[in-house]
């Protein structure tokens, strides 16, 4: 499915595909989260997960807070009716 790597409403965007033909208002972008917890003093990482028990114990090692950021796809709704 071409849509797989696309984030946003991916449910309504594919009943709206299906019931019009295109769908509008489903795009969503995400927040570069280590960029605002940065802006606010915290300190960040953008981990992988080849990398995450390395950054996290780090991160638990340091003082204050932290924040450890490990992007994920989320396939809670892939298309059942296809």
């Amino acid at each position: 499915m071409a849509d797989r790597g696309r984030r946003g409403y991916g449910i309504l965007r594919a009943y709206m595909t299906d019931a019009y033909g295109e769908a509008t208002g489903t795009e969503l972008t995400r927040p570069d989260f280590v960029a605002l917890a940065e802006s606010f003093g915290v300190p960040a990482v953008l981990t992988t997960p080849d990398t995450l028990a390395t950054d996290l114990a780090k991160s638990l090692a340091t003082p204050g807070p932290s924040v450890v950021v490990l992007p994920a796809l989320l396939r809670m709704f892939e298309p059942t009716h296809l």
